[in-house]
């Protein structure tokens, strides 16, 4: 009874038409704007999105709130954290890809006063490194900066799609971790 119970109730939430973007329709909304620069209506998000999955097990894989000494392995280099920090002067996110893993996989830690679109904007970096990081270049660096440059480009116009698609951009449902805030005075 209590399976049958479930059962129905997952039905239920299938049927629900949500214009609100959390970090599962993020993720979707993103990757169709890094692929082909359109973005999904409510219906075919909300048909995709499965309500049953863990994020922990989402490619690309994304940390989020991972302290910065654990972003470089566990040796904290200032000079790759002042270079860091420079790279992403303008963003309330610091971003990089760990390259200790074989599968694709990014830490993000945010700064004070980092906002949901912070993470909005963090996942969008993330599926544009997901599917054009050159893995024979040796500066990540460079590809960062590139992923910024290339965000900057287009981020205007994922939020322009998002709003001619129905989503409502004023309730994007993505938390900041609060715990780990980076506080860039103290650098």
């Amino acid at each position: 009874m209590r399976l049958l119970h479930l059962w129905l109730r997952y039905k239920s939430l299938l049927v629900l038409q949500l214009n609100t973007i959390n970090l599962k329709r993020a993720r979707i909304l993103v990757k169709s704007h890094i692929l082909h620069s359109t973005v999904p209506g409510l219906n075919d998000c909300n048909r995709e999105e499965d309500i049953l999955s863990w994020q922990r097990f989402m490619k690309p894989r994304i940390i989020f709130g991972l302290p910065l000494e654990e972003m470089f392995g566990g040796g904290r280099s200032l000079s790759m954290l002042k270079t860091l920090l420079r790279i992403y002067a303008k963003e309330k996110y610091v971003l990089t890809v760990n390259q200790q893993q074989r599968d694709f996989e990014v830490f993000v830690s945010f700064k004070v006063g980092a906002t949901n679109i912070s993470v909005l904007r963090s996942v969008w970096q993330t599926y544009w490194l997901s599917e054009n990081l050159d893995i024979f270049n040796n500066n990540l660096f460079d590809q960062l900066t590139e992923s910024l440059s290339r965000m900057e480009d287009r981020f205007e116009d994922f939020i322009q799609k998002l709003e001619g698609a129905g989503w409502d951009t004023n309730q994007i449902n993505l938390k900041v971790p609060m715990e780990i805030s980076i506080d860039e005075c103290s650098f």
